[in-house]
């Protein structure tokens, strides 16, 4: 009997301890009430219950209290601050909850407090408890300084570059990188250099000494070479006229025929070389694209075609000047009838005798007289 009650108890502390644990990772203002006060200093901010002095130093108070080490904010201690209870029973509690919450608060309470750090208990002979359940804060050790810290970086890194297999005869610094690339751009400078003396020392020897160009074929001795050229009778003389162009065929026409004329007065030896000198001449003439008229025959017929054109618009303009002639005789016969008829209108106003056509009338019952276009308003002032 004694043993049962023994194991139910402990299954009832592990219980308490486990839900107490769970308890201590819920933050206390989800269900724990506040005060009136506080409810009033977070709600209602503007409601004039404290003055603005008050409400700052509760606030800076409320701040101080939190970030006190000495003051723990576990969930725990909350409660049994909020709920008095008697001191056996407080005591019991106190131990149970500094055992079982010690590894769950430890971590908070490490992250709460910047400058200190608790280590969490393990047991009943732990070092970190005291009498009243507090426990024990041991200062950090002392940070290292800026130039160890320098240098364990750097032989971190010399590790990491060590592991990747780079080589240690690269630039690592940045001056290194800096003295590395002016290197590379002095001696692109100076490789720019070089090329432009290459190319001028190059340009100046092909100016002074011009190469000699292979030729495919051998240059032979100069020989004595003549070309035949063909001598032409008629380039010897003076051309003659009837191969000269002549636009107008009648011109042409008596030119050809003087021209045959004259021919057939000459001798027999010198009118054939004469005419052999023409038919040279003419040959080159045609070659050359241009028009020979030496025939009398086709000449004629140029010269009937252009008077036959020369009558027909002599004809044309005759009848086109007779008609200028009957149009205008018409039209000074007309202006002369107007002129008269004018003139006998105003000859019978005078003399007060109306007239019997509608021109100069304007009797009462064949009515108004058309005016002349541009004198209407010359009625009303006579």
């Amino acid at each position: 009997m004694a043993s049962s009650s023994k194991e139910l108890l402990s299954s009832l502390e592990k219980h308490n301890s486990t839900f107490t644990r769970l308890l201590s990772f819920i933050p206390p203002q989800f269900y724990i009430a506040l005060n009136p006060e506080e409810a009033d200093s977070k709600w209602m901010k503007n409601k004039k219950r404290r003055t603005g002095e008050e409400i700052k130093e509760h606030k800076r108070q409320a701040k101080i209290s939190k970030l006190d080490p000495s003051n723990p904010q576990t969930t725990d201690h909350i409660l049994a601050s909020k709920v008095p209870v008697s001191s056996n029973h407080a005591s019991k509690s106190e131990s149970t909850k500094v055992s079982t919450s010690s590894d769950v608060t430890g971590a908070e309470t490490g992250l709460r407090e910047k400058e200190v750090v608790v280590f969490p208990s393990t047991g009943d002979k732990d070092e970190g408890l005291v009498k009243d359940g507090k426990q024990k804060i041991n200062p950090l050790p002392p940070a290292a300084s800026i130039a160890e810290l320098k240098q364990r970086l750097q032989n971190k890194l010399e590790s990491f570059r060590k592991d990747r297999g780079v080589d240690d005869s690269d630039p690592v610094s940045r001056d290194a990188l800096e003295s590395a690339r002016r290197a590379k751009r002095e001696e692109q400078r100076d490789k720019k250099k070089k090329d432009r003396k290459k190319e001028r020392e190059s340009e100046k020897q092909s100016n002074s000494r011009p190469a000699k160009t292979q030729l495919i074929v051998p240059i032979l001795p100069k020989d004595n070479l003549t070309y035949p050229s063909l001598a032409l009778p008629s380039s010897s003389t003076k051309s003659l006229g009837p191969i000269k162009p002549i636009s107008n065929p009648a011109q042409a026409l008596a030119h050809l025929e003087k021209h045959n004329a004259h021919l057939a007065s000459l001798p027999e030896e010198k009118r054939r070389a004469a005419e052999e000198k023409e038919k040279w001449a003419k040959a080159l003439q045609r070659a050359g694209g241009e028009k020979v008229h030496d025939e009398a025959k086709v000449l004629k017929k140029a010269v009937k075609r252009v008077e036959k054109g020369k009558q027909k618009s002599g004809k044309e303009w005759a009848e086109r000047k007779k008609s200028l002639d009957q149009a205008q005789a018409v039209a000074i016969k007309k202006r002369n009838d107007n002129i008269a008829s004018r003139a006998s209108a105003k000859l019978d106003k005078r003399l007060g005798v109306k007239s019997k056509g509608t021109k100069g009338g304007g009797g009462k019952g064949k009515g108004k007289s058309r005016g002349r276009p541009g004198f209407e308003g010359k009625k009303g002032k006579a």
